[in-house]
């Protein structure tokens, strides 16, 4: 989640978190369904359809390898979000002329809740994780969803609705809140596309914006394609291989910050580097890695800084994710640095 964002990024046991959707498969869906809709752009709606549905499947997959880890209402949210789309799509196919208002809705509701998996994350820690969705997340939509509500009317459901551009402001800043926390990590492209395909299921609601963007339904096709992206791109750096010097401290650290994104990942660096200087630690955190603090200390220094360190971020990162989650990536770099001669494990980890 992963995990859209957050959700496509997460891959927890070494395995894709994306319904082993393979690369390959999703950019030819994407080239024929683009065909499709040169084609014939009275077949979109279908299409669109389709790479929702696919959408959901490959995130549904990731819930249980979510459950060591306080992502999962990351995932639910991208779930929720892609099936009020996939529901306000169908409305449009099964009755296009009555209902632009209440398919403009839909979509504007499931756009909004596919914000929330990036506002998840940085409430994702325990003992507040679950309560976040209720004191943060709930009224989070309820506030981004008023303007459109207040633009439909019920009386005439064939008119569109338009978003103000104080609204659409707003909508921007949260967005720039929930994808930048992942900016920087190795899912950074795959956060591009999700929060293109947000932007474009938003911006042509809104008169205020340049005539650069397509009309709503070609967004929409659009959109959904780019999700798809986002999901190919995940699964691409999901599967890239670890490089056979990295430690096992450094592989739980970028597992961590992929996985969680950099406000976390700051978080916990800073709570390392201050352990380090009380304990006066050999090494240092930084976000590419422990580096030493002097040259060539002793071989009983290093290893009594190494257990203090796995110390320190088994205490820390109990808030986020379970000890076999941890035990998982230590055990298995620690096989990869012994075992040379093996295939090297996939890196992993959003996803949410």
């Amino acid at each position: 989640m992963s995990l859209v964002l957050p959700v496509f990024a997460i891959d927890l046991q070494r395995k894709t978190c994306t319904g082993r959707v393979s690369s390959t498969l999703l950019n030819e869906l994407f080239a024929a369904f683009l065909q499709v809709y040169l084609t014939d752009k009275t077949a979109v709606s279908p299409v669109i359809i389709t790479n929702l549905l696919i959408s959901l499947w490959a995130i549904t997959r990731c819930l249980k390898r979510l459950r060591p880890t306080t992502l999962s209402t990351a995932a639910w949210c991208a779930i929720t979000g892609l099936a009020i789309a996939a529901a306000a799509q169908s409305i449009e196919l099964i009755n296009p002329a009555q209902s632009t208002g209440w398919v403009d809705l839909g979509w504007y509701f499931a756009a909004v809740v596919l914000l929330c998996p990036g506002i998840a994350v940085l409430g994702a820690r325990r003992p507040g994780a679950s309560a976040w969705a209720f004191f943060v997340l709930l009224p989070l939509v309820l506030v981004l969803m008023w303007p459109a509500v207040a633009s439909f009317q019920v009386a005439r459901p064939t008119d569109p609705i338009e978003i103000e551009v104080p609204a659409l402001v707003g909508f921007g800043l949260v967005l720039i809140m929930s994808g930048g926390n992942y900016f920087g990590t190795r899912y950074t492209l795959s956060m591009l596309y999700y929060a293109a395909a947000i932007v474009l299921l938003v911006a042509p609601m809104s008169a205020a914006v340049p005539d650069v963007f397509p009309e709503r339904s070609t967004a929409r096709f659009i959109a959904s394609l780019a999700i798809l992206l986002a999901i190919a791109e995940t699964n691409r750096r999901s599967k890239a291989v670890a490089d056979g010097g990295i430690s096992r401290l450094d592989v739980l650290w970028f597992d961590f910050m992929d996985s969680f994104g950099m406000v976390w990942a700051k978080r916990v660096m800073d709570r390392i580097n201050e352990s380090a200087r009380h304990e006066k630690w050999t090494m240092q955190l930084e976000l590419h890695g422990f580096v030493p603090l002097v040259e060539s200390p002793p071989v009983e220094e290093m290893l009594r800084t190494e257990e203090r360190i796995e110390h320190s971020f088994r205490w820390l990162l109990k808030r986020f994710v379970d000890p076999a989650w941890i035990d998982a990536r230590l055990q298995a770099s620690s096989a990869g640095q012994t075992q040379p001669d093996e295939k090297p494990a996939s890196s992993n980890t959003e996803e949410n």
